[in-house]
């Protein structure tokens, strides 16, 4: 197991554990605020680390720059937004069984932008992960109905965020096979362009608060808050740079897949049931993964 696929378990691990706590929050702030809000805190702590760190490799070239800045846009202001919008229109079941089409529309968008092509060891890994993660994210009971327009808007923004964060991981790896940058730096550009993008629109709805995004006003136990961006966002799109550079952007995508499944396994540390499709399909996933591994 190479530095990228240690790099993209951990990065799935530290999200698991931030998404619980990321989840009492989604109620207080919208979408576009909490992305502002949790941008903001993880840029200030990298830019403090990149000072205490001035040898990490700084991007030279105006391509790099450019692969960077878009992937943050594309996937951090854009994926995240409506990855955030999913959850409340569809609820977290629905939104991630459609989230796990991101690691097969990374494989291809890493064969039309990189030209880069995965051997069928590689497919057949995220095609088991894929199937591994459905069947244990599979609701133990029927899902409460939706209103039609509501889960058809809810969908659309499901794709967009697999969509975007797909192409960002893949805009990503490019900036690095174009010259040597640190992962920091690169998790840095990616987070602020994103962030500053989703503050420009908050910034020009009449509906958004950004000044609350930003002072979290109103907001209590924001102690919670600071830690899940630390582990989420700051730790984990470190982790996920560091991966990217490391191995193939699809192979990482799959494997940050698996994050619900951390989930699932905190949640048996806390005592919480399991059912048997939570357990089949983390065999299955993990089955999975080993075969990236292998490949």
């Amino acid at each position: 197991m190479g530095i990228g696929e240690i790099a993209a378990i951990s990065a799935a691990v530290v999200w698991a554990s931030s998404t619980i706590i990321y989840k009492r929050f989604s109620h207080h702030l919208s979408p576009l605020q909490l992305n502002v809000s949790k941008g903001i805190i993880a840029c200030a702590l990298m830019l403090l680390i990149l000072l205490i760190m001035p040898s990490s490799p700084f991007p030279q070239l105006a391509s790099s720059w450019a692969w960077l800045i878009v992937s943050g846009i594309l996937g951090i202001a854009i994926g995240d937004s409506a990855y955030f919008a999913a959850l409340r229109n569809i609820g977290p079941a629905r939104t991630l069984v459609i989230e796990s089409l991101a690691p097969a529309i990374a494989g291809v968008l890493n064969i039309v932008l990189l030209g880069v092509w995965l051997n069928s060891l590689a497919w057949l890994g995220i095609f088991i992960t894929t199937m591994g993660v459905l069947i244990a994210i599979k609701p133990k009971h029927p899902l409460p109905s939706v209103e039609q327009s509501i889960y058809i808007k809810g969908v659309a923004f499901a794709l967009i965020a697999a969509t975007c964060q797909a192409a960002g991981m893949v805009m990503s790896k490019g900036a690095m096979n174009a010259e040597q940058i640190g992962s920091l730096w690169a998790a840095f550009i990616r987070l602020f362009s994103g962030t500053l993008a989703v503050a420009c629109v908050v910034a020009c709805l009449k509906e958004q608060n950004l000044k609350q995004a930003i002072t979290l006003g109103g907001i209590s136990q924001k102690q919670w808050l600071f830690v899940a961006v630390f582990f989420g966002t700051f730790i984990g799109l470190w982790l996920q740079l560091i991966s990217v550079k490391h191995t193939d952007p699809a192979i990482a995508q799959t494997i940050f897949a698996t994050a619900p499944l951390m989930v699932m396994t905190i949640g048996a540390l806390r005592k919480e049931p399991l059912t048997r499709n939570m357990i089949l399909g983390g065999i299955i996933a993990f089955s999975g993964v080993a075969l990236l591994v292998l490949s």
